[in-house]
C-alpha cells in the first residue's frame, strides 16, 4: 500500500471515529487514538510499518508548542503566578517522583521511568478548557487556579522534550554530559531564536502583511515554524522545541491573533495524525489479558493526581473552601502531552513498545473518564468535603475571580472612528481591544499605547482570542458592508450574544444588519445629516425641545432599527 492509500486510509477512519466519539461527547484526542488503534498492525493490520508517520507525527507535535508558545503571555503568567510556580512546580515534582518511584521500582530502566512519570503528571489543557467553556466557570477562583498549574506544565513539558534526546543517545557518554551538552546547545538556540523574534521575525511580519495577502500570510507562517523546527532539530534537539521558543516570540507581536487563527488547520490535522500515530502503536491485545490492572490503575492515577493537586492548592493557600479539592477533580487526568512523551520516546526506544501501550491505555481511560469528573467536580467536592471534615458547605457556589475579562468592549476596524471610540474607552477606565487588518495602523495605534492586534475581524476565532463572548459590547466600524455582515452572521451563527452596534454608510443596510443579529445600527450618513440639521436649527432660533422632538421624528421615520 502506497503512503498515499495509507494517509487516505487514515483519515477517512479518522472522520468517522471522531463523529462517533463527537455524539458521546468523548474527547476528540480518544477518537483519533481509536482509529489509529483499529487500523494499525496490532488490530486490523492495514497499517503495518507506524514508522512510516512519525516525521508527521513529530511535525505535529511541534506545532502545538507553537500554539503554545504563541498563547504563551507573561502577563497572565504573572497574574497567577502563585498558581504557576507554586501549586504547579510542586504538583508536577510531587506527581513525577511518585509514580517515578514506582514504575522504577516496577523494573523499569530510570530513562523510561523519568519519561513515563513526567507523561503522568501531565493533565489535558484541551479537556480540561473546553469543560470548563462549556460549564461557565472558566473565569472562576479554581478555574484559574487549575489553568495556572496547566500553564506551568506546558513549561515543563519543553525540559523533558530536551530530555527525550539525551536519554535515547545510545552511545557510552554519561548522562550527565550528554544533558549538559544538550541544556548549552538549548540555552544557546534559545538566544539565537529570542534575537530573531525580536529583530527580524516583526520586520519579515509587518512586510508580509504589507502584502494584504492571507495566503502569503500563512506560507510566512509556516516557513517560520518549519524552520525553527528544523534548526532544533539540526542541533539534535526535539523539534517541538523550536515550535515552542519561535511561538514564544511571536506571542509579543501584534499579529499573533492573526498567526493563532491562520495556523490551528495545520496544527490541529498534523496533531490529529500524530495522535492517529500514537494509536497505532497501542497494543489492544493488553485489553483482554490485562482490562482489570488497566482500570485499577487509571483509578490509582485519577485518585493520586487528584489528591497531590489539592493537598498542594490546600496547603500553599492558593484556594479555600472546597476549591482544592475540585481543582484536583479538574486535573485529575493525564493528557495529550503524556501521550506525545511516550510516543516520541518510543520513536527515541526508550520506552518498551509494551510498557508504553500499557501506559498510553492507562492515560487514555483516563481522559475519557475526566469530562464526568469536571462536569460534576462542584457535587463531587462538597460531598468529599462533608465526608472528610464537613466543611461541604463552606463554598456552595464557584466563586468569581476578580478579572477584566467580561467587562471590556471589542472593537472591529481602528481607523477615525475605532481610535476615537478608544479614546472615550480610555477616558472612562473601561479597558478594549482593537482589530485590524492594516498593519500601518496597528503599529501607528500600538506605538501610541493603544490595545490593538492585527487580524481579520471576520475571522470568529480571532474574535474568540479576543475574548468576544465574555465581552460587554462589540463595536464595528469599519465601512464594508459586507464584513459587517459577515462578521455580525458569524458572531451570531455561534450563539455568542453580546451586544453589538455597527455602523452602516448605507442606509438600505439598517434593516438588514438588524436583521441578522445587530443590536445597534448608526447610519453615518443619516445621522451627519441630523447633525447639520440641529446646528441649523439651533442658529435659525428654533427652540432646543422642539428641534429635539423634530430630529427625533426624522430619525424614527427614516430609520426606526437605530433607535
Amino acid at each position: 500500500m502506497t503512503f498515499l492509500q495509507q494517509l487516505l486510509l487514515v483519515l477517512g477512519a479518522s472522520l468517522l471515529t471522531t463523529l462517533v466519539f463527537r455524539r458521546l461527547r468523548l474527547p476528540t484526542v480518544v477518537a483519533y487514538i481509536a482509529a489509529g488503534a483499529l487500523v494499525g498492525p496490532h488490530f486490523l493490520g492495514w497499517i503495518s510499518a507506524p514508522e512510516d508517520f512519525a516525521l508527521v507525527a513529530e511535525f505535529g507535535v511541534a506545532f502545538l508548542l507553537f500554539s503554545i508558545g504563541l498563547e504563551f503571555s507573561l502577563e497572565r503568567m504573572w497574574a497567577l503566578r502563585f498558581a504557576v510556580f507554586g501549586v504547579g512546580s510542586v504538583q508536577v515534582a510531587a506527581c513525577a517522583l511518585i509514580f517515578g518511584g514506582a514504575i522504577y521500582l516496577w523494573g523499569s530502566s530510570l530513562a523510561a521511568a523519568v519519561i513515563l512519570a513526567g507523561a503522568l503528571a501531565f493533565s489535558s489543557t484541551a479537556l480540561v478548557t473546553r469543560e470548563l467553556n462549556e460549564l461557565q466557570q472558566f473565569h472562576t477562583r479554581y478555574a484559574q487556579t487549575g489553568l495556572g498549574v496547566l500553564l506551568f506544565q506546558d513549561l515543563a513539558a519543553v525540559v523533558f522534550l530536551v530530555l527525550i534526546p539525551v536519554l535515547g543517545d545510545s552511545s557510552q557518554n554519561s548522562l550527565a554530559v550528554l544533558l549538559s551538552w544538550s541544556l548549552f546547545k538549548g540555552f544557546a538556540l534559545f538566544l539565537l531564536l529570542m534575537a530573531a523574534g525580536k529583530w527580524l521575525l516583526p520586520r519579515i511580519y509587518a512586510e508580509v502583511a504589507q502584502a494584504g495577502a492571507n495566503e502569503v500570510f500563512v506560507l510566512g507562517t509556516l516557513v517560520i515554524a518549519l524552520l525553527a523546527a528544523w534548526l532544533t532539530h539540526g542541533f539534535g534537539l526535539s523539534m517541538a522545541l523550536g515550535g515552542f521558543v519561535i511561538g514564544m516570540m511571536l506571542s509579543e507581536t501584534p499579529f499573533k491573533h492573526q498567526i493563532i487563527a491562520d495556523i490551528r488547520p495545520f496544527r490541529d490535522i498534523l496533531l490529529g495524525l500524530f495522535f492517529v500515530a500514537v494509536g497505532m502503536n497501542v497494543e489492544l491485545s493488553l485489553l483482554p489479558s490485562h482490562w482489570a490492572r488497566l482500570l485499577l490503575f487509571t483509578a490509582v492515577l485519577i485518585a493520586v493526581k487528584a489528591l497531590v493537586v489539592a493537598a498542594v492548592a490546600r496547603v500553599l493557600g492558593s484556594a479555600q473552601g472546597t476549591d482544592p479539592i475540585r481543582v484536583g477533580l479538574i486535573l485529575a487526568q493525564a493528557g495529550e502531552f503524556g501521550l506525545a512523551l511516550i510516543t516520541l520516546a518510543q520513536f527515541n526506544r526508550i520506552v518498551p513498545p509494551d510498557q508504553g501501550s500499557f501506559v498510553i491505555l492507562i492515560i487514555v481511560f483516563s481522559m475519557m473518564l475526566s469530562p464526568l469528573l469536571i462536569r460534576n467536580n462542584g457535587l463531587v467536592a462538597r460531598w468529599l468535603a462533608r465526608w472528610l471534615d464537613g466543611s461541604g458547605n463552606s463554598s456552595p457556589k464557584a466563586a468569581p475571580v476578580t478579572l477584566h475579562r467580561g467587562s471590556h468592549v471589542v472593537i472591529g476596524g481602528f481607523g477615525r472612528v475605532g481610535e476615537t471610540l478608544a479614546q472615550l474607552l480610555e477616558a472612562n477606565d473601561i479597558p478594549y481591544v482593537g482589530i485590524d487588518w492594516n498593519i500601518e495602523r496597528v503599529g501607528a495605534a500600538r506605538s501610541a499605547g493603544r490595545n490593538v492586534v492585527y487580524g481579520d475581524c471576520a475571522r470568529l476565532d480571532i474574535l474568540s482570542s479576543c475574548h468576544i463572548a465574555t465581552a460587554r459590547l462589540a463595536i464595528l466600524t469599519f465601512r464594508s458592508l459586507d464584513l459587517a455582515r459577515v462578521t455580525i452572521a458569524g458572531i451570531r451563527a455561534k450563539g455568542v450574544g453580546t451586544p453589538i452596534i455597527v455602523r452602516c454608510s448605507e442606509h438600505g443596510g439598517v434593516e438588514e444588519l438588524i436583521s441578522i443579529g445587530a443590536d445597534h445600527v448608526v447610519p453615518e450618513m443619516l445621522e451627519a445629516s441630523l447633525l447639520i440639521a440641529a446646528q441649523a436649527l439651533s442658529l435659525l432660533g428654533i427652540p432646543p425641545g422642539l428641534a429635539d422632538r423634530q430630529l427625533h421624528a426624522v430619525r424614527e421615520a427614516r430609520a426606526p432599527e437605530t433607535i
